[in-house]
C-alpha cells in the first residue's frame, strides 16, 4: 500500500493538468449517484407515509376534525350525544 502511495505521488509529480480539460470524473459521478439512490429511497417512504394518511372528505367519521382530536371516532359521537337519545348534543 506505501509503494502505491509512494509511485502515485512521483507520477502526479510528473503530471501537468491542462486546466481547460479538468473534468469531475468518477468520484463526481458516484456523489451524484448515491444522492440520487438516497432521493429515489426517500421519495419512495415519503409516498407510503401520504398513502397511509386518511383522507380528507371521504364521508368517513375520521375525517372529521373532531373525531380525529379525540381519537376514536365512535368515542367522540357517542360522548357528543344527549343521553335521552335524541342525538342533540349536550350543552
Amino acid at each position: 500500500m506505501n509503494t502505491l502511495l509512494t509511485s502515485a505521488a512521483v507520477a502526479a509529480n510528473d503530471f501537468s493538468l491542462d486546466k481547460d480539460t479538468v473534468t469531475p470524473g468518477v468520484m463526481g459521478f458516484l456523489v451524484i449517484f448515491a444522492i440520487g439512490v438516497v432521493l429515489y429511497f426517500l421519495m419512495r417512504s415519503l409516498t407510503g407515509k401520504l398513502r397511509a394518511l386518511p383522507k380528507e372528505g371521504d364521508g368517513s367519521p375520521e375525517a372529521g376534525g373532531a373525531a380525529r382530536a379525540s381519537g376514536d371516532g365512535a368515542a367522540g359521537v357517542a360522548a357528543s350525544a344527549a343521553p335521552d337519545g335524541t342525538g342533540e348534543p349536550r350543552a
